[in-house]
C-alpha cells in the first residue's frame, strides 16, 4: 500500500466516516437532514434500520456526479463499471453480487434499479445521464421483502422531483470540456393551480471528439451524444395523491472501446496461477494505452421510453398505493470485443467484431396497503407486485480470427412473469426499542427461445433451445433497532435475499453451453449497525459490520472458442465494515469520508464449477478496500458574491475482473476537484471541475481468454479531463 493510500485510510478511520456525501444546507448550525424512502415509507436516515446511502441534488453536484455510474465512488463497497456491451450499460458489484453480461436480454442485475419506484430490468441503459433529480439511494445488502426481484445484494433509488405550488424552480445549465464536450440542459417546474404541479427538464450532452486513437480508421473513438427528457405532473386533492412522469432519452456512441493491449509475458494463461495483471499490459501500437486498432466499423445506440402513474388516497389510518410503471428499451452496439490484430506493421484486422440488435417492453403494478395500529405502536404493510417483460436480440458474430468467415446470427426470445405478496410490520415496545418482522413470496417464471449457429453447410445447421423454468423463494426478514438517544441509533438485522435461474446467451458455436440452465443463487445476510451525530449535529457516524452466506452463486466463465457461460460456481461468505463520515467543524467547510472492508472465501465449489476448475479462489469484481475522502468548502466575498472549492479522492484495492481469476485489475485511485464563483443569493455560479487530475489510468475490467495472445482486450475509464459549466437557479 502506498503512502497516499496509508493516508488516506488513517484519515478515514479517525474520522469514523457517514453520508458518504458532502453536506451543504445545515439545520441549526448542524448537518442537513436527509429524509430517505428506503422503508416504502419517509423516515430520518438516522433512525432508517438499514444500510443505505442518500445522496441529495447538492450533494451530487458537489461531487461532480453527473452519470448513476459515477455514484459508486461515493458508497461503500459499491462498484459501477462499464461493461463490454455499450457505455450506456454497466455492471454493478455490491457485497458479492455482482452480474457481468450486462448486454443480453437474458441477464439480470444483482443489485436492483428503481426510478420512481418503477423497477428497471434491463442494465442497457441503466448507465443513465442525472438529470432533475431530488436524490439517490443506495440500499446496501438483500432487499428481498419490500423490493424483493432481483435485489439480491442491494438496490439503487433514483428520485426525480415532484413540483408543487410550493416547490416551484428553474434550473438553467450550459457547459463545455474536454474532448470538445458540449452540454445544456432546462429544468422547471411548480405549481399550475393551487393543487396541480408541472415540471419539465431537458438534458443535451455532445461529446464531438474521443480519447482513443485507432490507427486502423485514422481516427479518434470514443465519442458520445446524450440526450434525455423528462415531464411530470403532480396532484394533490385531499386524500389524494397522484403523480404521472414520462421520459425519453437517447444515448449514442462511436462503440465501445476495447483497449488493444498484450501482456508481458504474451501467453494466454490457462489458470489462475498463471495469470496477469493490468500493469502487465502493453499498447499493441506504440507506448499510449489509449489505443484501439479494429478497422470495422462501430456504433452504440440506446433509447429508453418511460411512463410511470402513482396514485396514493389516504383513508387516515390507512394509505392505498397503487404503483404503475412501463419501460420500453430498443439497444443496439457493435464492436471488436478482442480490440482488433496487428497483422504486420500497419496492417490491422478484426478480431472478434460482434453486433447486437436488442428491443424490450415491460410493464409493472404493485400495489401497497400500509398504516399504524395500537396508538402508533405498529407500522405495517401489505402488497403485491406484478412484473411482465418481452425481449428479443439478435446477435451477429464476425470471427475471422477463429472461422474465416462470417456467422449466421444468435437469435434470442424472452418472456418473463413475476408476481410477489409481501409483508412487513414494526411493533414499538418501548420508544426505543422496536422489533421488525418482513416475508415475501416470489414467483418468477421464464420461457426462452434461441437458435444458434452449430455447424457448416447448405444451409447451415443450427440448434433450437426451448426452455420453461418457474422459480420460487420465500425470503423472510427479522429485525431489531435500538434509539439509545436522540443522536444514537442501533440496529440488527438476518434476512434473505433471492435471484432466480436464467439462461445463456453468450454461446458461439456451442450447443452445450447454450442449452446450459443455470439455478438460483440465495443469499442468508446478518447486520448490525450504529448510525449516531455528535456535537450538536456537526459530525455524523454511520457504522455497518455485515455477512453474507451466498449458496449457488452465479457468475460468468469463459468456455472457450469466444463462447461465455453463467454457472452456479459455488457457495461463498463475504463479510465487511463499512463506515461513513460527514464533519462541519466549522459553518462553510465539510469533510465527508466513507470506507468499505470486505472479505471473502469459498465454502464449497461442484466439479463443474470454472472458479475450481482454473484454481481461482476470489469472487469478481470485489475489491478488499474501497474509500473515499474529500471536502468542500464555502466562502463569501465581499457582499454579493460567495466563493467554493471542493476535492475527493476515491480508491479502490485490486480485484479480479473474472470468475477464472486469470486477470487481476491492481489498485489505483482517483482525484477529483473543482473551483466555483457565484452570487451570495445562488442564483448564478460559474465552476471550472477537473476528473482524475492525476490522469491515471485505470484499467477496470479486462477478457483476454478468446483464444490466442492477440485477442486480449481491457477496458478503462476515462483520462483527465476539464469542464467550465454555467449555471442560473431560481427557487
Amino acid at each position: 500500500m502506498n503512502t497516499n493510500r496509508m493516508l488516506r485510510v488513517a484519515i478515514t478511520a479517525a474520522l469514523a466516516t457517514a453520508t458518504a456525501a458532502p453536506v451543504h444546507a445545515q439545520d441549526a448550525g448542524g448537518l442537513e437532514e436527509v429524509t430517505v424512502t428506503a422503508q416504502r415509507r419517509s423516515e430520518r436516515l438516522q433512525e432508517t434500520p438499514v444500510s443505505v446511502s442518500a445522496l441529495t441534488a447538492s450533494m451530487l453536484d458537489a461531487q461532480g456526479i453527473d452519470s448513476l455510474q459515477s455514484v459508486g465512488k461515493s458508497v461503500p463497497n459499491l462498484v459501477m463499471q462499464p461493461i463490454s456491451a455499450n457505455p450506456s450499460a454497466m455492471q454493478v458489484s455490491l457485497r458479492g453480487g455482482v452480474e457481468q453480461t450486462g448486454g443480453l436480454i437474458v441477464s439480470e442485475p444483482a443489485v436492483a434499479l428503481y426510478v420512481d419506484d418503477v423497477y428497471h430490468a434491463r442494465l442497457q441503459g441503466s448507465n443513465m445521464q442525472l438529470a432533475d433529480i431530488e436524490r439517490i439511494e443506495v440500499l446496501r445488502g438483500p432487499q428481498g421483502t419490500l423490493y424483493g426481484r432481483n435485489s439480491f445484494s442491494g438496490a439503487v433509488k433514483v428520485v426525480t422531483r415532484t413540483p408543487s405550488k410550493d416547490n416551484a424552480w428553474f434550473d438553467i445549465g450550459l457547459g463545455a470540456g474536454s474532448f470538445d464536450t458540449k452540454q445544456a440542459s432546462l429544468t422547471a417546474g411548480g405549481g399550475l393551480t393551487e393543487s396541480l404541479g408541472a415540471s419539465f427538464s431537458a438534458m443535451v450532452r455532445d461529446q464531438d471528439d474521443g480519447y482513443i486513437w485507432n490507427p486502423a480508421q485514422n481516427r479518434n473513438l470514443g465519442a458520445e451524444k446524450n440526450v434525455v427528457l423528462r415531464g411530470k405532473l403532480a396532484w394533490r386533492s385531499g386524500p389524494w395523491s397522484v403523480d404521472f412522469s414520462t421520459s425519453y432519452s437517447n444515448d449514442e456512441n462511436d462503440g465501445w472501446i476495447p483497449l488493444a493491449v498484450s501482456f508481458v509475458p504474451p501467453s494466454v494463461p490457462r489458470s489462475a496461477a498463471a495469470g496477469v495483471t493490468s500493469d502487465q499490459a502493453v499498447p499493441r501500437v506504440g507506448t499510449d494505452p489509449y489505443v484501439t486498432v479494429y478497422p470495422q466499423p462501430s456504433k452504440g445506440e440506446t433509447s429508453t421510453n418511460t411512463a410511470t402513474l402513482d396514485i396514493t388516497h389516504d383513508f387516515g389510518a390507512v394509505k392505498v398505493r397503487s404503483i404503475t410503471g412501463w419501460v420500453k428499451l430498443e439497444d443496439y452496439f457493435r464492436f471488436d470485443l478482442s480490440g482488433g490484430i496487428v497483422a504486420a506493421p500497419g496492417v490491422y484486422t478484426t478480431g472478434f467484431d460482434r453486433q447486437s440488435d436488442a428491443n424490450s417492453k415491460q410493464v409493472t403494478q404493485e400495489l401497497q396497503v400500509l398504516g399504524t395500529a395500537l396508538s402508533d405502536r405498529i407500522d405495517w404493510i401489505v402488497g403485491g407486485y406484478y412484473f411482465k417483460e418481452t425481449a428479443d436480440q439478435s446477435i451477429k458474430d464476425n470471427l475471422p480470427m477463429f472461422f474465416l468467415f462470417n456467422l449466421d446470427p444468435t437469435v434470442l426470445d424472452a418472456d418473463t412473469k413475476s408476481w410477489a405478496a409481501y409483508a412487513q410490520g414494526s411493533y414499538r415496545f418501548t420508544d426505543a426499542l422496536t422489533a421488525t418482522v418482513g416475508l415475501r413470496y416470489t414467483r418468477d417464471s421464464k420461457q426462452f427461445v434461441g437458435s444458434i449457429q452449430t455447424g457448416f453447410g447448405a444451409p447451415n445447421p443450427r440448434t433450437t433451445v426451448t426452455n420453461d423454468r418457474t422459480f420460487t423463494k420465500t425470503t423472510p426478514k427479522l429485525g431489531l433497532d435500538w434509539k439509545i438517544s436522540d443522536d444514537l441509533f442501533a440496529y440488527a438485522s438476518a434476512s434473505k435475499g433471492f435471484k432466480a435461474g436464467g439462461y445463456n446467451g453468450l454461446a458461439v458455436f456451442n450447443a452445450t453451453a447454450f442449452r446450459a440452465v443455470y439455478e438460483p443463487q440465495e443469499v442468508k445476510a446478518y447486520e448490525l449497525g450504529l448510525k449516531a451525530e455528535w456535537f450538536g449535529r456537526k459530525l455524523r457516524t454511520n457504522f455497518a459490520l455485515f455477512q453474507n452466506d451466498i449458496t449457488a452463486l452465479q457468475q460468468t466463465g469463459a468456455v472457450g472458442g469466444g463462447s461465455f457461460a453463467v454457472q452456479n460456481v459455488g457457495d461463498a461468505t463475504v463479510k465487511g465494515v463499512e463506515a461513513e463520515i460527514t464533519w462541519l467543524p466549522f459553518d462553510g467547510f465539510t469533510v465527508y469520508a466513507n470506507l468499505g472492508l470486505s472479505d471473502q472465501k469459498y465454502t464449497k465449489r461442484p466439479a463443474s464449477s470454472r472458479a475450481l476448475q482454473y484454481g481461482a479462489n476470489d469472487l469478481p469484481v470485489l475489491p478488499s478496500m474501497t474509500d473515499q475522502l474529500g471536502f468542500t468548502y464555502e466562502v463569501p466575498v465581499g457582499s454579493a458574491l460567495k466563493f467554493r472549492l471542493g476535492a475527493d479522492v476515491y480508491g479502490s484495492s485490486s480485484y479480479y475482473s473474472e470468475i477464472q481469476n486469470i486477470f487481476k485489475v491492481e489498485g489505483y485511485q482517483r482525484y477529483d476537484a473543482y473551483l466555483g464563483l457565484g452570487s451570495a443569493d445562488g442564483k448564478w455560479e460559474l465552476t471550472l471541475a477537473g476528473k482524475n487530475l492525476s490522469d491515471e489510468l485505470t484499467f477496470v475490467s479486462g477478457v483476454i481468454d478468446l483464444g490466442g495472445p492477440n485477442a486480449q482486450a481491457l477496458s478503462a475509464m476515462r483520462p483527465r479531463e476539464y469542464s467550465l459549466s454555467f449555471k442560473y437557479h431560481v427557487k
